[in-house]
């Protein structure tokens, strides 16, 4: 087998244990199981999902994988800001974790603006 073969095979297997994983996650929380929030437990399962739905497209369309990477990013870059700045937190978030918030926010969108204005400057437009 090809090494690009075996890569395939090998991130399709993993997306698919971290898409098990989130779907039993949803299903415990689902089932009443988690005591403290059961909306934690529903957003686990969902965080799993969304980083298995990558690795799940990858073996079939890698422009599909990517784009779901990215938007898997966003979510993530906003699911930060939003506990970073969450104002009913019974802790007070030190000033580190709300810059690193911010900063991974700032460079995903620096990122994906070079990349699409690269792409954009190659076509000659």
């Amino acid at each position: 087998m090809k090494l690009r073969t075996l890569t395939k095979v090998f991130t399709f297997l993993v997306g698919a244990c971290i898409a098990l994983l989130g779907v039993v996650w949803v299903f415990v929380a689902a089932s009443g199981a988690v005591k403290t929030d059961p909306v934690a437990g529903y957003v686990a399962g969902a965080g799993f999902l969304l980083v298995a739905a990558p690795l799940l497209a990858f073996p079939f369309s890698t422009r599909a994988a990517k784009s779901l990477l990215v938007l898997a990013m966003f979510v993530l870059a906003f699911g930060m800001l939003w506990l970073a700045f969450q104002p009913s937190s019974p802790a007070n978030h030190p000033a580190l974790v709300q810059v690193a918030a911010i900063a991974f926010a700032v460079m995903l969108v620096a990122r994906v603006v070079l990349v699409l204005r690269r792409k954009r400057s190659a076509l000659g437009t």
